[in-house]
């Protein structure tokens, strides 16, 4: 007697809302949701929904997911997305996925509808609340929806512990549905002499002799208006440094100020501002800088100070906790506030060569412990905890 095969269990279907990254440069959050978006469709034992707005050339819309875009209308004057979600809710109420997972903490009215057994939130820190910036309408309306609907959420992932109490504390999530993942560095970073990477990126991006460098987009959190006055505490109070400040940074929320500080600086000729930088360049950028700066007043994990340790260039930091965290001894730490602390430390690590040496020896090993395969499993795992995934 002859008997049926057993039909094959179905896939895990998870849908990926991909829009974060889409028309986005590879920096902060959206490389973050990049990597970890990479990472998972190597995973063939998943059934991954890659969902977002516009058709796109991206590169990872042929890695073999499969594509979804949200239902067009035409263009309102305002909720157009807001109601091509909801259409897309209803389009896929009949076969819903195991798991939806967002990138980003905005989240609009009604995301509990979301056709899914579980919902994913990667929010990385409480950065909309805590870091200063202007009024905004919609952030407004996302920080409501998230204070007062996250019961609906089964799962927040963070950038680190500090973040995670950060997001407990302002939005009033519950602490057991939040999990931390570290952010990675690519295996890309890594030292390189600092005359040929000079030699690289000095003529590409218009710097001229040897430079500290920040990274930073030009916001009113990321503190760059402090740092040039640290920059020019530095240069009147050491006639031995001569180096530039290279500030790597798209134009921001607080640009206008930072350029007007810079015009009106006494060093205003050795100050030099670059709005992109390519990523295949990023490496040597960081590796021809004499020294790296990152007076950041609020993080959820600041990813630049990691690309600065595996680049192998000595990095000074805030003692804010998140950065503290993730620098582990490896930075020297500075008060964010003080222009003084900072062009102090900028003095001692540019000419103090056992503290520069210091800082690189225990830089440079700090970095191998972040990769992107890391947060790609935690991520897998957290998956599984809330909704009975296996993974491999």
């Amino acid at each position: 007697m002859s008997t049926s095969p057993s039909p094959r269990p179905m896939k895990p279907r998870i849908a990926l809302m991909t829009y974060a990254i889409d028309g986005r440069p590879a920096k902060g959050s959206a490389l973050y949701a990049r990597k970890v978006v990479e990472g998972l469709l190597k995973h063939t034992e998943y059934d991954f929904f890659l969902v977002h707005y516009e058709p796109s050339n991206d590169p990872l819309y042929r890695m073999g997911a499969r594509e979804i875009l949200m239902p067009i209308i035409p263009r309102l004057p305002v909720g157009t997305r807001f109601i091509r979600q909801m259409l897309f809710f209803w389009k896929y109420r009949k076969e819903p996925f195991d798991i939806i997972h967002w990138f980003q903490p905005r989240l609009y009215p009604f995301f509990w509808l979301a056709p899914a057994g579980r919902i994913v939130v990667t929010m990385h820190g409480a950065g909309d609340i805590t870091a200063p910036a202007p009024f905004n309408i919609p952030k407004s309306v996302f920080i409501w929806v998230l204070k007062h609907f996250n019961t609906h959420i089964d799962a927040v992932i963070a950038a680190s512990h500090e973040a995670s109490r950060e997001i407990a504390k302002h939005y009033g999530i519950l602490v057991e549905k939040i999990y931390v993942t570290y952010n990675g560095v690519d295996e890309d970073f890594k030292p390189v002499l600092k005359a040929e990477a000079f030699e690289r990126v000095s003529k590409k991006y218009g710097i001229r002799k040897s430079y500290v460098l920040d990274v930073s987009r030009l916001q009113a959190h990321k503190n760059i208006g402090t740092l040039i006055k640290a920059y020019e505490i530095a240069r009147s109070g050491d006639s031995r440094m001569q180096e530039q400040l290279v500030i790597v940074g798209s134009p921001a929320g607080d640009h206008r100020k930072i350029y007007a500080a810079a015009r009106n600086s006494a060093c205003k000729d050795d100050i030099h501002f670059i709005s992109y930088v390519d990523q295949c360049d990023l490496n040597d950028m960081y590796a021809a800088a004499s020294l790296f700066v990152f007076p950041s007043l609020d993080e959820g994990f600041g990813l630049p100070i990691i690309e600065a340790f595996a680049s192998g260039t000595p990095v000074i930091a805030s003692n804010i906790p998140a950065l503290s965290e993730i620098a582990a001894g490896a930075a020297l730490l500075v008060n964010p506030r003080s222009p003084d602390d900072i062009a102090e430390a900028m003095t001692r690590a540019l000419h103090d060569d056992d503290l520069r040496n210091s800082l690189v020896q225990k830089g440079t090993p700090r970095a191998r412990l972040f990769n992107w395969s890391n947060t790609v499993q935690e991520t897998l795992a957290i998956y599984s905890h809330i909704g009975g995934i296996k993974t491999s």
